[in-house]
């Protein structure tokens, strides 16, 4: 499963990349998870590094649409005092986006699909750390992923290249929750710096 979409993703990133601009990001995400409670704690943001590709493609003047592929991990966080409880599930996402630019500044909006490639579990006790491997299918988590995206950015040309900073909210409209209990989704404020390889 994991290759096939791995393979999908990536015959049509190239696909549409011919005649498109192309770009690279990566910066830092900001998760969490609605319905993912652990009593007497307190939830914080999940801090971790993404990076992606995508291309741009022209559909008339001043709209494009980017299509991307990104490593985003997602999950959550949750504190005690100097306890802690954390999950961390690491996505390969497909983030489908349309992109309207007015001046140096832009606007982002549309679609992702992700796939859990694999995650882990960690808790600090009295100055202890464990780590364990994610089992999905022991936790009734489902790895499959999708919901909407939104941003802004603001981008400058340097010769050749155009460097970019963007700011950027996705929230999961899956219930990743295949078990009982409350229905948990992600969502991630991401922020993220870039090149892009020609265009605008």
């Amino acid at each position: 499963m994991k290759k096939t979409l791995l393979l999908v993703a990536l015959s049509l990133l190239i696909s549409f990349s011919a005649m498109a601009q192309i770009g690279v990001k990566a910066g830092l995400n900001l998760a969490k998870q609605t319905g993912n409670e652990v009593p007497t704690f307190t939830e914080k943001y999940l801090n971790s590094f993404h990076f992606g590709v995508f291309t741009h493609k022209d559909l008339i003047p001043l709209l494009k649409i980017r299509v991307g592929l990104e490593y985003s991990p997602k999950g959550t966080k949750w504190k005690n005092g100097d306890l802690y409880t954390q999950g961390t599930f690491n996505y390969l996402e497909l983030p489908v986006l349309a992109r309207v630019k007015l001046g140096p500044i832009y606007g982002l909006g549309g679609f992702y699909g992700a796939y859990a490639l694999n995650g882990k579990t960690e808790n600090n006790i009295l100055g202890v750390t464990v780590s364990d491997e994610m089992d999905f299918e022991a936790r009734e988590m489902k790895k499959l992923d999708y919901g909407m995206k939104f941003g802004l950015g603001f981008q400058t040309g340097l010769g050749p290249l155009h460097v970019f900073a963007q700011v950027e909210y996705s929230f999961g409209l899956q219930n990743i929750n295949s078990g009982a209990g409350d229905a948990m989704k992600n969502s991630v404020i991401g922020v993220s710096v870039g090149v892009l390889l020609g265009g605008k």
